[in-house]
């Protein structure tokens, strides 16, 4: 009698489960990182208003002095929100090794995403 060559039944059932466990956790991990991504992106999105914003609170004091930058709720019209966003701005004075020449300004981008910025300005 010949010898048969080839796999047996109980091998390949083995094959197949474990073959389907691998399966099923790339595909989970897969869906994970699917289902985080808007996430991302939006909490991406919101930082980089928030950044722009700050970038321009700096240049208004480099360009017309401190005095040009006014400390109120309202948000400059530079600082535009992308839909879906809302941006606010704070002013609170700081007072740094009994000096209270300071600012902290902060701006907080909230919405589909969130990031806060916060700026330390010299009334100099």
């Amino acid at each position: 009698m010949k010898k048969q060559s080839g796999f047996t039944l109980i091998e390949l059932v083995i094959f197949i489960v474990i073959t389907s466990i691998l399966a099923s956790a790339i595909l989970l991990s897969f869906v994970t990182a699917m289902n985080k991504a808007p996430a991302l992106l939006q909490n991406m999105i919101a930082s980089q208003t928030a950044q722009q914003c700050a970038e321009w609170f700096i240049g208004q004091r480099r360009v017309n002095g401190y005095a040009s930058i006014s400390c109120n709720s309202s948000v400059p019209a530079y600082c535009s929100s992308p839909a879906g966003f809302t941006i606010t701005s704070s002013c609170t004075p700081t007072t740094i090794n009994s000096d209270s020449n300071y600012e902290t300004i902060t701006i907080t981008v909230s919405g589909a995403g969130n990031a806060s910025v916060d700026l330390l300005l010299a009334k100099y």
